[in-house]
């Protein structure tokens, strides 16, 4: 064997060495570029268990308002109908009273009919708070799902980016084994050549 034949062996073989090395180096960035995504997935995974707590609250939170606000307006109506009746009554009292008596019942009334308009304007302030309550409520929902909506968005980002990656590192890996296969092929021709001469 001459020392031609034996630096073009040497240096095939540095060759099928350095394109292992790529191979290596391609790995090394899957591994990463896994590490990367599993780590993200983690984070999102806790984060949505936190959101869909917090959704869960504000669901049961939002079922009490639901019947505080029912049973407000319920009431609510029951004082605007019994205000309806005195104002009737007050009516009536209006035309016929003659005496004292209807002077002082017209009064009653109408102290009746004050106090309940009070207790119907302290309902109704009642009612617009625990709406406002269930608004913000509502809100919170709202702003849980959109922040788990783009947590989504955001693994879907990285995976794209993986996959990108990976297809170029597919490419190269295919493009460095056609490469190796065809070295060790003229390596293995040399040889034999080498061998038969």
């Amino acid at each position: 064997m001459n020392i031609k034949t034996i630096a073009v062996i040497v240096a095939l073989c540095l060759a099928v060495v350095f394109l292992g090395l790529d191979r290596c180096g391609s790995s090394r960035k899957v591994d990463e570029l896994k590490g990367q995504y599993e780590e993200a997935s983690r984070i999102a995974k806790v984060e949505r268990l936190i959101k869909e707590e917090t959704i869960k609250e504000q669901k049961e939170k939002l079922v009490v308002l639901n019947v505080l606000i029912e049973v407000k307006n319920t009431t609510i109506a029951k004082k605007d109908k019994d205000l309806a009746t005195i104002e009737d009554e007050l009516g009536e009292l209006k035309q016929d009273f003659k005496s004292l008596e209807e002077c002082q019942a017209q009064y009653d009334k109408l102290v009746g009919a004050f106090t309940l308009c009070k207790s119907i304007g302290s309902d109704k302030d009642t009612l617009i708070f625990l709406l406002n309550e269930k608004y913000e409520s509502q809100v919170v929902i709202s702003l849980e799902y959109k922040s788990m909506d783009e947590t989504s968005r955001g693994l879907l980002v990285i995976r794209d980016k993986q996959v990108k990656e990976l297809e170029k590192i597919n490419r190269r890996l295919k493009l460095t084994s056609g490469l190796k296969t065809g070295f060790v092929v003229v390596l293995a021709g040399l040889i034999v050549y080498n061998m038969v001469k």
